[in-house]
């Protein structure tokens, strides 16, 4: 479909397994522009299309850092913006931008509130 004169896509369906005992949702991702930028929602899907700009969920109850840094990988995304990191603590951020920009194989942004990006 179009929207606001961008192209997308939907991919995937579900979103991620948080415990096995909680009923899976709905959840989609979106490609924008034939893969200028990638939002997975809640999920790490992997679209089918290569994807420029990522929008990266790094921290939730339904993830770990080594599930993350391999979506990278596979994606490999010129760049990965951080998202879904609102429960991560300022001793923890450092650690996970580390982990992350060494092992992800892509540069690994984040913006502040309020910052934004061109892309």
């Amino acid at each position: 479909f179009s929207a606001a004169g961008f192209d997308v896509q939907v991919h995937g369906e579900l979103h991620a397994v948080i415990h096995p005992d909680i009923p899976r949702i709905t959840n989609v991702g979106y490609l924008v522009d034939g893969g200028k930028v990638f939002h997975p929602g809640d999920a790490l899907t992997v679209p089918d299309h290569p994807v420029e700009t990522l929008m990266l969920p790094v921290m939730a109850p339904w993830s770990k850092i080594s599930e993350v840094i391999d979506y990278v990988r596979e994606l490999k995304p010129q760049r990965a913006y951080d998202i879904h990191d609102a429960l991560l603590t300022d001793l923890a951020r450092p650690i996970y931008d580390r982990q992350i920009g060494q092992l992800g194989g892509s540069d690994h942004l984040r913006l502040t509130p309020g910052e934004s990006a061109e892309v």
